[in-house]
């Protein structure tokens, strides 16, 4: 597991943190497919504060390197990250009991 209340898990290869109270989502996971990009999508919910949830990933990822790219908060929100050639999307929504959070990661293809 992690440290902080947290623990890993890998969506497209990436190793993304997870807040403890956030679980993998029944829905199954895809693979996405843009121009130029690859990746895959995961989906979690929980009984947490969609605000913490974005505070959690505006400090967690910062500090595992991740440069913050797009942000868009508004009632839950959209963080994006890049490092190296690979970006990750965090969506998160409020829910009547919590949040869902969705997670896609990936790269830029030639």
């Amino acid at each position: 597991s992690g440290c902080g209340g947290s623990h890993e898990e890998t969506v497209g290869g990436v190793k993304i943190p997870i807040p403890a109270g956030m679980t993998r989502s029944q829905e199954s996971g895809i693979e996405v497919s843009l121009a130029g990009f690859g990746g895959a999508q995961s989906a979690y919910q929980g009984k947490l504060d969609p605000d913490k949830l974005i505070e959690f990933y505006r400090k967690e990822m910062p500090a595992r390197g991740w440069q913050p790219s797009i942000r868009l908060l508004s009632k839950g929100g959209m963080l994006t990250y890049v490092k190296d050639s690979t970006t990750v999307i965090i969506t998160v929504a409020k829910t009547d009991s919590g949040a869902r959070m969705a997670i896609i990661a990936g790269g830029t293809q030639p």
